[in-house]
C-alpha cells in the first residue's frame, strides 16, 4: 500500500470517537473527539482483454473486502481473450463506470488491425489479425454499441480527493505513462488536466507515481498481465491484478493488488471457447 499525504485537502468525513478525559474511581468524564473516517473506496480495474476466469477472481476478492462501494472500468474488456462477450455482458449487467481503451475503439468500429508497425513474424501477425477477427465475430450489434458508448474519461469530484480516469492518458487511448516517462513528457501527456489521482491501463504493468503533488496509478491488467524475463520474453502470469483508491484523514491509499487463479480453469474455458490457435495463446501462460 502507498500512502500520500493530503494536508491541503479538509477531511471527506469525520466521526465521533469517545475517549476518557479524566477518571475517578469508576467516573468516567468523555470529551468528544473528531476522527477521520474512510472515505469512498474505489476498486479501479483496467484490461480485462475478455479474460472473465480473471474477472471472476476480481470480483470474489473484492466481495471478500466487503468495503468496495464504486468500481471504475479503465478500458480495453474484450478484445484478445477467450470470452468477450461474457465479459462485455456482465459489464453491461454491473453498469460500472467504464473509459473506452484502444482495442474497445476498434472492435465497436469493426476495425481489423494489420500489425504491419510490430517488429514480430509474419506467422505471428496473422495469427493475432485472425483472432481479432474472431473476437469481432463474437460479438453482435448490441455488444458494439455498448463499446462506442464507452467515456474517454471518467472524472470524479469529491471535498478531499479528485480522480481522473483515462485509458492510455487523459487525450489518447494509445498513450501510456510509464514509471520512467520523463516528467516532462509526463506533463505534455496530461496536458493541464488536474486531478488528485490520475488512473490509467494500457501498459499492463502496475505503477505508483508521484507527480506535482498528485499521484500516477496504472492498476495493470485483469486479463493479460505481463511478466518480462531476464532474457526478455514476455510472459503471462495466471493472477489478475486491480487496484484500491481510498482516503482516510490527510492520506490516500492506493492498493496496487495481485489476485492468483488456477491456470487451469483459463486452459479450460481457452479450450472451449473455440478461438483461434487455442495452444499458442495458452503458451505464455504459467
Amino acid at each position: 500500500m502507498n500512502s500520500l499525504p493530503l494536508s491541503d485537502h479538509p477531511c471527506l468525513s469525520e466521526r465521533l470517537v469517545r475517549s476518557p478525559l479524566w477518571t475517578l474511581g469508576n467516573l468516567y468524564l468523555w470529551q468528544m473527539e473528531e476522527r477521520p473516517r474512510p472515505a469512498m473506496r474505489t476498486a479501479i480495474l483496467s484490461d480485462i482483454h475478455g479474460n472473465f476466469v480473471a474477472l471472476d477472481a476480481v470480483i470474489s476478492d473484492m466481495a471478500k473486502r466487503n468495503d468496495i462501494e464504486q468500481t471504475i472500468c479503465l478500458g480495453d474488456v474484450a478484445a484478445v481473450g477467450p470470452q468477450p462477450r461474457q465479459t462485455i455482458a456482465f459489464l453491461r449487467k454491473m453498469k460500472w463506470s467504464c473509459v473506452m481503451g484502444n482495442t474497445d475503439e476498434k472492435l465497436a468500429k469493426s476495425i481489423i488491425e494489420d500489425y504491419n508497425h510490430l517488429d514480430v513474424p509474419q506467422d505471428e501477425k496473422r495469427r493475432m489479425v485472425t483472432l481479432d477477427k474472431w473476437t469481432a465475430a463474437q460479438l453482435d450489434e448490441s455488444d458494439r454499441r455498448f463499446l462506442s458508448e464507452l467515456k474517454t474519461t471518467i472524472e470524479m469530484k469529491g471535498r478531499q480527493i479528485s480522480l481522473l480516469c483515462y485509458h492510455g492518458s487523459p487525450g489518447s487511448n494509445t498513450e501510456g505513462i510509464l514509471a520512467t516517462t520523463p516528467d516532462d513528457k509526463v506533463s505534455n501527456i496530461l496536458g493541464g488536466h488536474m486531478a488528485t489521482v490520475f488512473a490509467g491501463g494500457h501498459t499492463h504493468v502496475q505503477m505508483f507515481r508521484r507527480f506535482r503533488g498528485s499521484a500516477i496509478i496504472n492498476p495493470g491488467s485483469v486479463g493479460l498481465p505481463l511478466e518480462r524475463t531476464p532474457s526478455g520474453r514476455i510472459l503471462n502470469p495466471a493472477h489478475a491484478e486491480y487496484a484500491i483508491v481510498s482516503s482516510v484523514g490527510d492520506d490516500l491509499d492506493v492498493e496496487l493488488l495481485t489476485v492468483p487463479y488456477a491456470l487451469s480453469a483459463l486452459k479450460k474455458a481457452v479450450r472451449e471457447s473455440g478461438m483461434p490457435s487455442p495452444d499458442a495463446w495458452l503458451s505464455s501462460w504459467h
